[in-house]
């Protein structure tokens, strides 16, 4: 599978659990495949966020992609301005 059709799926599942109060986006450039895994990063909207506050979204996301689609995803947190 390629890399846009993981960050397409990454997009799609992660959409199921965004939150009302902020908005977690996937980094197009921030993409690494090390075997059957990719790592990629996922910024918040908001400057103040902390990875706590969103790592549970993360972990449903990579939970899911692995079940349904057989993909080894670890989302990778990113404060803007890293």
């Amino acid at each position: 599978m390629g890399q846009d059709k993981v960050l397409d799926l990454i997009e799609s599942y992660l959409e199921r659990h965004q939150s009302k109060d902020y908005r977690l986006n996937v980094s197009r450039d921030g993409v690494r495949q090390d075997g059957n895994w990719w790592f990629v990063v996922v910024q918040p909207d908001h400057d103040d966020m902390n990875a706590r506050d969103y790592s549970v979204i993360m972990s449903q996301t990579e939970d899911e992609l692995e079940d349904r689609e057989h993909l080894k995803v670890l989302l990778v947190p990113s404060l803007p301005g890293d």
